[in-house]
Formats: structure tokens, C-alpha cells, sequence
């Protein structure tokens, strides 16, 4: 925690989520740095809800982005733990607050501010009071959400500018975090190329099962089988890596558990593409240029929560993500792998989620209009 001996200005920084929600708020805090370089930048964060999630911490520690963390427990509204984070909030005496907290509702948001400005807290700044700063707009000629990146990038305007371009996006791994991911890959060197799988999943729906991640490798692996692959999760997946992968006859290196967030990044950055859910590893890999071909369910709003940046395969159902076939999957991948042109089967939904003339080329995006429609897409990638 911060110490008496630093005369700096404090800033408070209101952060949630695991993985994936840190990622997406990179952007923020890289403007966040910039506008308060002077600042001794404190984030205030929960504690992870599962043994499996990873903390805001976990991605940003060594980044330089933030100076210390505070921890508080989610869910425990009692007297006794509000009254002691009071006091640690007072006894860091930031002359302001920046709210990045994801809320869905007025309530909370409120709720929260009370509970700052009883904590001492004089400013409080980009907190979402009304409804366009907590949703992600929706363009109204392609009917499509914003990002979520976006949406953030909003909250802060006036504070300060954020920028979305892929320098914003840099975890700023360390010399020692890369050498890591160097060390672990000399497991699969002498492999022609490395893919990464990602096949867990902490929410039921967003998983797409064990079985379709099994029949998926053992389809993948006529075409593909000398390459190496690297499964990445947290430890208690890594009996399921093991399973999925069962059939694959190149080499193979389970790295659940292994890994930090930011190391399991710096393995991700040298992979020629992940295979995954909408998940943290997405987000990470995103962040180090990887193209992923990603399944996702009706879990989450179209297209908030996709991997940013060019070169992505989303695919989209609004059924739910069992209903997408292996055969789906396949044909991205290998229109991912081997470049050239892939065909989206669009099912049960209307315009929204559709790529538009002002998304990154490269972009593409399944699921999400009219039945039975087959729209072709280019993807702009290396080949295999």
C-alpha cells in the first residue's frame, strides 16, 4: 500500500472483473497513466470470486500502470466491512476517484457513490449516471453495439483521451515474462508452427463442452497435426486440455497453471492463432496481435465483448454456444490458417453483430443476421 514517505497526489481508480475486463480497460489505463503521470496511481479492485479467475492485479502488475492495489470482498455488504474499507480509503487520501466499474443499472452506481463520498473521497469522476454511459451504443445505420472498449473510452472523455489504437494495448511484459514464454516453448520447438487452444471456460454458458473440443482436434489434425499446440487456462483445466487434445499427434504443451496472465501472453504472442471461447486468454491474445477464431454463445450483447483489433473469426449464435457444429469451427480455422476467404452461416437474429464498413479489415463475424443467409467474408491473413 501507498506509504507516507511518497508526497505524490494520489488517484483512486475503480476497477472489477477477472481477465478479460482488464484487458478490455487497457486503453483507459494507459490515458489514465498519461494524464496522471505525477499521480501515485491506486486501483481499487474485488478479490477474485473464483479460485480459477485471475485479478485485475495479475494483469497489470509490473506494467507500471498502476502503483498499488486495494482489495475488497464482492457480496459482502456487512457493516463491519464496509466501515474498514472506509478507513483504508481514507487513509489514502486521493484527491480523486475514477469510476470504471462496469454497472448495468442506476442503483449500484449510486450506491457506490455514496459509499465514496463517505469515504472521503472529494471528486469523483466519470461515474456512468445515466444509460448511454453504462450501455454500448448501437449504430443505427448497421444496428451494430459498440465495443466495449469503446464504451470505456467515452466514460473518460473530458478526463482524459483515450486512445484505441494497438500501442494503448501493450501489457508492457517484462524482459524477464518473455524470457518465461521463451523457456516454456522449448517443449514444442522444432513444431512448424504453434497454435493455442483455450477450452475452458469459468461460466456454464459460454462452454462449448468437452466433446466438441475433442471431435474439433481430431478434425483439425489431418490437416494440421505436425504443428505444436499449447493449451492455456487456469490449473483446474488442465485434466480437460489433456482430454481434448488426447488425439493430436504433434507435440503438445499443457501450460494450465503454469502460467501468470501476462506470461501465458507473451506464449500467446508467438502462436499463429487461438482457438477459444469468449474468455481472458481471447483478450490476451488479442492484446498481443494473435488472431483468434472465437466461439460465442448468447451470453453477452454482439460484438461488445469480441476480441478488438484485425484478423479475428467470431463466431456468434444466438441459440447458445453448444449449438455451434465442429464443422463451423473447422471452416474458420482453416480459412484462418490457410488464408483466403471463409463462408458465415448466419442464423436466428437480426443486423446486429455485423462487421461494418469502418470495422479493422480483417474482422469477421458469424451468427448474427437473417436465416440461412450465407455471406462470404475475406480475412487478410499470413497462410500456413
Amino acid at each position: 500500500m501507498t506509504t507516507d514517505t511518497d508526497s505524490r497526489d494520489r488517484v483512486l481508480i475503480f476497477r472489477l472483473g477477472s481477465i478479460g475486463d482488464t484487458v478490455v480497460a487497457l486503453p483507459c489505463f494507459h490515458a489514465i497513466a498519461r494524464a496522471f503521470s505525477g499521480y501515485r496511481r491506486v486501483l481499487l479492485t474485488d478479490s477474485p470470486a473464483l479460485a480459477r479467475a485471475s485479478s485485475v492485479e495479475a494483469v497489470l502488475s509490473g506494467s507500471g500502470l498502476i502503483d498499488d492495489v486495494i482489495y475488497y470482498p464482492v457480496g459482502d455488504f456487512s457493516l463491519k466491512s464496509a466501515l474498514a474499507l472506509m478507513r483504508v480509503l481514507r487513509g489514502v487520501r486521493a484527491t480523486q476517484l475514477i469510476y470504471l466499474a462496469e454497472r448495468m443499472a442506476a442503483v449500484p452506481v449510486y450506491r457506490d457513490l455514496l459509499f465514496f463520498r463517505a469515504a472521503g473521497l472529494p471528486t469523483i469522476v466519470a461515474a456512468p449516471w445515466n444509460k448511454d454511459l453504462r450501455n454500448c451504443r448501437i449504430d443505427p445505420s448497421t444496428l451494430e453495439y459498440e465495443y466495449e472498449a469503446e464504451r470505456l473510452a467515452r466514460s473518460l472523455r473530458g478526463i482524459a483521451p483515450v486512445d484505441l489504437a494497438r500501442s494503448n494495448w501493450d501489457l508492457r511484459l517484462s524482459a524477464h515474462e518473455l524470457a518465461t514464454a521463451e523457456t516454456s516453448l522449448k517443449a514444442v520447438a522444432g513444431a512448424p508452427t504453434v497454435l493455442a487452444i483455450a477450452p475452458g471456460a469459468k461460466i456454464a454458458a459460454k462452454d462449448w463442452g468437452a466433446d466438441n473440443w475433442t471431435e474439433l482436434m481430431k478434425r483439425l489434425a489431418p490437416r494440421y497435426g505436425e504443428a505444436a499446440v499449447v493449451i492455456v487456462g487456469a490449473d483446474d483445466e488442465r485434466g480437460l486440455g489433456d482430454e481434448v487434445t488426447r488425439h493430436w499427434r504433434g507435440p503438445v504443451l499443457n501450460s494450465c497453471g503454469k502460467l501468470t496472465p501476462r506470461e501465458a501472453a507473451a506464449v500467446m504472442r508467438q502462436c499463429r492463432l487461438l482457438i477459444c471461447h469468449d474468455s481472458g486468454p481471447m483478450h490476451l491474445a488479442a492484446s498481443q496481435e494473435t488472431p483468434c477464431v472465437a466461439l460465442f454463445g448468447n451470453r453477452n450483447q454482439p460484438r461488445r465483448w469480441f476480441p478488438y483489433g484485425p484478423g479475428h473469426h467470431v463466431i456468434f449464435e444466438r441459440r447458445g454456444v453448444r449449438e455451434i457444429t465442429v464443422t463451423r469451427v473447422v471452416s474458420h480455422v482453416r480459412a484462418a490458417l490457410d488464408g483466403g476467404s471463409t463462408t458465415r452461416s448466419t442464423t436466428h437474429g437480426n443486423a446486429v453483430g455485423l462487421p461494418s464498413a469502418n470495422d479493422t479489415v480483417g474482422s469477421d463475424v458469424e451468427g448474427a443476421r437473417g436465416i440461412g443467409i450465407e455471406i462470404a467474408a475475406v480475412t487478410h491473413v499470413r497462410p500456413w
